[in-house]
């Protein structure tokens, strides 16, 4: 994708969230699920599990046996890091990159929480997605990132001058900042 359609893409995806300037990383991981939903013309579920023994795995979308989309996002104590993962995500949808389908039997096993980490290896082991897919999927993820927290002035650092980026870096970091409240969409 070249530059200025991603910025085309970028500036739509943020203005279709409709954030306010003091919207928390969880709401905005809450409106990406609902901006999500909307685009596919879906039901998308999200559900965040501890990925273990899965390389290079954060997050995955599944089209279930039944129509409904679901997300298993890494379960992470910063939801500046979950954002980034469901960005990356619906990112994947942005792009319409084809996710994988699970039989009615994988999805069910959806509904025993107990079993998602095995079910984002299942996912993982079974995408259809390549490897430019997936870069393609980050960098875009990387923009709206930036472009949804750009405008946020974190109290530890409003002193200083220090860039966008670094900021994002520090508070990722950091693994809780003060714009998030913990518990689950």
């Amino acid at each position: 994708m070249n530059r200025r359609k991603l910025r085309k893409l970028v500036d739509e995806v943020a203005r279709d969230l409709g954030l306010p300037p003091d919207a928390t990383h969880q709401e905005a991981s809450r409106r990406v699920c609902e901006l999500m939903s909307e685009r596919l013309g879906r039901r998308v579920d999200v559900r965040f599990a501890a990925i273990t023994n899965a390389v290079c795995l954060s997050g995955a979308t599944a089209l279930l046996e039944n129509g409904t989309y679901l997300v298993i996002c890494a379960d992470s104590p910063s939801w500046y890091h979950r954002l980034h993962v469901l960005l990356h995500e619906f990112a994947h949808v942005l792009l319409e990159h084809q996710p994988v389908a699970l039989s009615r039997d994988e999805g069910l096993r959806r509904l025993a929480p107990h079993l998602l980490p095995r079910m984002a290896k299942i996912i993982a082991g079974r995408t259809t997605v390549t490897e430019d897919e997936e870069r393609e999927a980050e960098n875009l993820a990387d923009h709206l990132l930036e472009r949804l927290t750009e405008h946020r002035v974190w109290a530890d650092t409003a002193a200083t001058e220090e860039p966008a980026h670094v900021r994002r870096v520090a508070e990722s970091l950091e693994g809780r900042s003060r714009w998030v409240r913990r518990g689950d969409l």
